[in-house]
């Protein structure tokens, strides 16, 4: 009788152990379940969409005119600032692609556009002066034309500017993070021609951009395009690039000629200058901002007082956080 009562009293005990402990491995689970999705809810996405803040006057991102699906920055100081490779760079645009076209919100110390001497005329039929440097960022195959044809021929070695950005700078000054996230572009090198014409014929925007496009090069360090500095000015009498070179301050209301703290801003374009007399090989476009005026001018190529300001283009799948203050610049996660 009293083993019959032990025994029973065992198998009360071992019932209630067993249901004890599914019941806390049902709580446990329930609990589980609860603070994962607790947790889940308590993320907060801070990924931004540049796209969704266009405008249609003052600073800001606006839609290109000139090239449907593009965005790009315009005025004295949108807020177009992303930190990159551990510095400030400024959004120039968003391409076609998706990409994200940025330059260096700094200039790099000063240096020629092209060595004197660098490329010999038996070798670069197009660049007539060697002792002044070739205008031309990259070598093309084929020929190098201007936009009017007033000069044309062989351009089969690069610019020492574009050696230096794409071997030393990309080399030993871009951090590999930076390198992951960067992406090879394709870059319009062609000449801008300086048009001194009026009526039906006056340059324009359209123009300088369809010089621009006449030749690509494609690699993972570059310079601004003359377009992108008009572009990037709200002053309706910035119409194009001679407006811009005749006159002493219609490209202003402009980032991209904003020179900050400094004294003076001076930096090489992407694109070689060209007239319609021909015999400018040696020469290339840049930024200039001095004193009360902030032009695009032209220069030959073996001067050593302008700069480098490097571009280069983010993937297309980059995501951005942050306002794009300069304050609260945009970063890459």
């Amino acid at each position: 009788m009293r083993r019959r009562q032990m025994k029973k009293q065992k198998k009360i005990i071992i019932i209630s152990s067993l249901c004890l402990l599914l019941c806390l491995c049902v709580g446990y689970a329930a609990f589980n379940t609860q603070l994962s999705i607790r947790a889940k809810g308590n993320i907060i996405d801070n990924s931004v969409d540049i796209t969704d803040n266009v405008v249609t006057e003052g600073d800001g991102l606006y839609e290109d005119i000139y090239e449907e699906g593009r965005y790009v920055y315009r005025g004295q100081n949108p807020n177009n600032y992303i930190t990159f490779n551990g510095e400030t760079w400024r959004i120039i645009a968003k391409e076609t692609d998706g990409t994200y076209k940025i330059i260096r919100n700094d200039t790099l110390p000063a240096r020629a556009f092209d060595e004197a001497n660098h490329r010999s005329t038996e070798k670069n039929s197009y660049c007539t002066y060697p002792s002044r440097g070739c205008g031309v960022y990259a070598a093309v195959d084929g020929t190098f034309s201007t936009p009017s044809g007033s000069q044309s021929g062989t351009v089969t070695e690069d610019s020492s500017i574009k050696i230096y950005l794409n071997d030393d700078y990309y080399v030993n000054n871009i951090n590999e993070t930076a390198k992951g996230q960067m992406t090879s572009h394709s870059f319009n090198i062609g000449a801008v021609e300086d048009l001194d014409e009026s009526g039906a014929e006056a340059d324009s925007i359209e123009k300088n951009i369809a010089g621009e496009k006449k030749y690509q090069w494609t690699g993972n360090v570059g310079l601004a395009n003359v377009s992108d500095i008009l572009r990037a000015s709200t002053n309706p009498l910035c119409t194009s690039v001679t407006t811009s070179f005749n006159g002493t301050n219609e490209c202003n209301s402009n980032y991209l000629l904003d020179k900050g703290a400094a004294s003076g801003l001076y930096y090489w374009t992407i694109n070689a200058y060209s007239d319609e007399s021909g015999g400018s090989s040696s020469r290339a476009w840049n930024g200039i901002v001095f004193s009360s005026y902030a032009v695009v001018d032209h220069f030959d190529a073996y001067a050593s007082n302008r700069a480098p300001r490097p571009v280069v283009f983010l993937k297309s799948d980059t995501t951005l956080s942050g306002s794009g203050t300069s304050d609260d610049p945009f970063t890459i996660v």
